[in-house]
């Protein structure tokens, strides 16, 4: 019963390949103006932030994934794009990420929440990884 005057919201998206998201960018814009002009209504966008993909270094994330191989744990590759450390220590350093499941799959929010046995799978592949790149038998 309230039809409001104006409506803020995010978009986030997310790809390995830059071209991707900059065609999701260019659909959005499109036809977010199409469905609005034959509306008559206005759209307004700002871009606020955004990063690049980062490949990980293939060494690093092999290391990870032995690491979660040989302890047993299951393990995927996954792409994210928050803007984590590791993303910007890439670019001089090789680097990988070890991610941990969240609680109900709540991440990046005040109200997430880890096991302290997610926490300590991940501690401890992230443990064996460095030792395997040290190249330290464990």
């Amino acid at each position: 019963n309230v039809i409001p005057g104006k409506a803020v919201f995010t978009v986030d998206f997310r790809s390995p390949d830059l071209s991707v998201i900059e065609d999701m960018e260019k659909r959005l814009r499109e036809g977010a103006k199409k469905i609005c002009d034959e509306m008559g209504l206005e759209v307004e966008f700002e871009k606020t932030g955004g990063f690049d993909p980062v490949t990980f270094d293939p060494t690093c994330v092999s290391a990870v994934r032995s690491a979660a191989e040989r302890l047993g744990y299951s393990h995927r590759d996954i792409i994210s794009g928050a803007g984590h450390d590791a993303c910007w220590i890439n670019a001089v350093a090789p680097t990988a990420m070890v991610m941990c499941p969240c609680v109900d799959g709540l991440s990046h929010n005040e109200a997430e929440d880890i096991s302290k046995d997610w926490a300590g799978a991940g501690a401890d592949v992230l443990f064996h990884a460095v030792l395997e790149s040290a190249e330290i038998v464990s």
